[in-house]
């Protein structure tokens, strides 16, 4: 039973992605069918004769709080590490946050499990403990989700066919000129424009102009496009309007449609970046795929976590919806 349960898992899976690679479900089904397939690995060695397999099952769910614990030691790191090469910024301290939340989150439960025992069941305290427990669980989850997509995403085969290649802007530096992730992103896309078939394609640089910047970050693209000395002017259309990724689509799709309808895209970011800008792109309905290009280890983490925080941002009524039966049910089950 549980082979026939993954083996539909998986072909439900396959025609998510087939018919939309960019839909938020997939992460969703990812995750289900994983566990799923451990259960069914497991029950399937389990029944050949192999003991070890229940030691297996065992070990993996006790695995999973082990690297729970250790990756909240790696966040503290990658904090600090982080805050000492790109400077003390907000976004700058998630990481770090991040880990002193999860190694409290162990410390909590540790010391809440003994406290709760001379507890009424009916307590407060009982079911706030309960509702921290579910948060973590809860975001957990879908953070791990949302990162084994995003990573399966990249490697998902796209169409090959574009007609307009977005590159997104970044923060320039001295207000005026590209910084290294910026030029990963425009390097990507031309190494893309060059090997195009479409004799037709175009590039549009997109990114407005900031309070700190001199000029536009599409001007900066634009003007980093023209050192290389092989790419017309005429190939690259500025899109300088936006201020965030929504608005690097949505303006970049509109100033596409002026020329031609239904354009086809590849939006060229960082690959931490990827798959949240190909949600938005597939909420604009705007056919196309998205491209990453490389970025320092160090930074991915905490770019990682804000990836994350805006899709929870996005689909904050989802999030609000399961709270409201969870605490529905903790409720009933405490005035029992």
């Amino acid at each position: 039973m549980l082979e026939v349960i993954t083996l539909i898992l998986f072909m439900v899976l396959a025609l998510s992605i087939y018919h939309d690679a960019r839909s938020l479900i997939n992460p969703v089904l990812l995750i289900i069918f994983l566990f799923f397939a451990y259960i069914t690995a497991v029950s399937f060695f389990y029944r050949q004769g192999y003991t070890t397999a229940y030691l297996i099952f065992v070990l993996g769910f006790l695995l999973v709080p082990a690297f729970l614990f250790f990756s909240g030691l790696f966040l503290i790191y990658n904090g600090f590490i982080l805050l000492k090469r790109e400077g003390r910024s907000k976004t700058n301290f998630l990481s770090l946050f991040l880990g002193i939340a999860i190694l409290g989150f162990f410390l909590f439960v540790y010391l809440g499990s003994s406290f709760l025992k001379n507890l009424s069941q009916n307590s407060l305290l009982y079911f706030l403990y309960f509702l921290l427990i579910f948060t973590f669980l809860l975001f957990g989850m879908s953070f791990v989700a949302f990162m084994l997509y995003s990573i399966l995403y990249l490697i998902i085969p796209k169409n090959k066919h574009y007609d307009f290649i977005i590159i997104h802007g970044a923060g320039l530096r001295n207000g005026k000129e590209v910084t290294p992730l910026l030029q990963k992103r425009i390097d990507k896309a031309l190494e893309v424009f060059r090997k195009s078939s479409n004799p037709k394609a175009k590039l549009i640089a997109s990114g407005g102009q900031g309070p700190d910047e001199k000029i536009s970050e599409a001007r900066a693209i634009a003007a980093y496009i023209r050192q290389q000395g092989d790419i017309p002017s005429n190939k690259v259309l500025l899109e300088e309007k936006s201020r965030s990724t929504y608005q690097n689509l949505l303006f970049s799709k509109e100033l596409a449609e002026k020329e031609m309808s239904h354009p086809r895209f590849l939006f060229v970011t960082n690959a931490y970046h990827v798959f949240r800008t190909s949600v938005y792109a597939h909420g604009l309905h705007m056919s196309g795929d998205g491209l990453g290009c490389s970025t320092a280890a160090y930074y991915i983490p905490s770019a990682f976590i804000r990836e994350f925080a805006a899709i929870v941002v996005r689909l904050k009524w989802v999030f609000i919806a399961i709270y409201a039966v969870f605490i529905g049910l903790l409720i009933i089950s405490c005035l029992r």
